[in-house]
């Protein structure tokens, strides 16, 4: 003879399911919020922000990094692109304040170099560009990319072919993004929000590999 199911249990367990369903809608979905890239990387760091001197996007994405930061609660390490000519070079800038600085240039010096990018006035000459280039680097007490050492130039183009292989590994083909664990490709146009994001970093950072 079956047991009647009591209504306090029967209750209980709508409840448990209700809780479920709720939790469930909170998990990022593979396909929707991130892919896992084609081809996953070891020795990345946990979060990469991939991104360009040249993007306007980017731009506002840099603004915007220490709040996302505390939200998702890691730090997030830069790579720079290598889509095209305009993109080296402005990852050959990057990359010279970077190798000065453990990989981790000021914000106030990449805020500088998306000024420089993006706001130069066109009609300088080649001159002039270069001097405003220097002054960037040398209030920073840094080296220019024009003052660099045969032995510095061969780390920045390592780190350009390291950044290369990372992008096309990823098959990243629009920025900002971000990679997780060197396997998770947030898709950042599926969120709504800064904090949606953060919750997707987390989310995938707590994963196993």
């Amino acid at each position: 003879m079956m047991t009647s199911i009591s209504k306090p249990f029967f209750a209980l367990l709508i409840a448990l399911f209700t809780l479920a369903g709720c939790s469930d809608a909170n998990i990022p979905q593979e396909g929707d919020k991130y892919t896992i890239i084609p081809t996953p990387m070891t020795d990345t760091a946990d979060v990469i922000e991939v991104f360009s001197l040249g993007c306007g996007h980017c731009r506002n994405m840099e603004a915007m990094l220490p709040e996302l930061q505390s939200m998702a609660k890691v730090d997030i390490e830069k790579v720079h692109v290598t889509f095209n000519e305009g993109a080296q070079l402005a990852a050959y800038i990057f990359y010279t304040g970077a190798i000065q600085t453990d990989g981790k240039p000021s914000k106030q010096l990449v805020k500088d170099l998306f000024a420089y990018i993006q706001d130069s006035d066109e009609n300088l000459s080649p001159e002039e560009k270069r001097a405003s280039l220097e002054k960037i680097f040398n209030q920073y007490n840094l080296l220019s990319p024009y003052e660099l050492s045969e032995e510095q130039h061969k780390i920045v183009y390592q780190q350009l072919s390291d950044a290369e292989t990372l992008v096309a590994n990823a098959e990243i083909a629009s920025v900002p993004a971000f990679l997780v664990k060197g396997k998770y490709l947030i898709q950042t146009s599926a969120h709504e929000n800064l904090e949606d994001i953060a919750n997707t970093i987390r989310y995938l950072n707590s994963l196993e590999n």
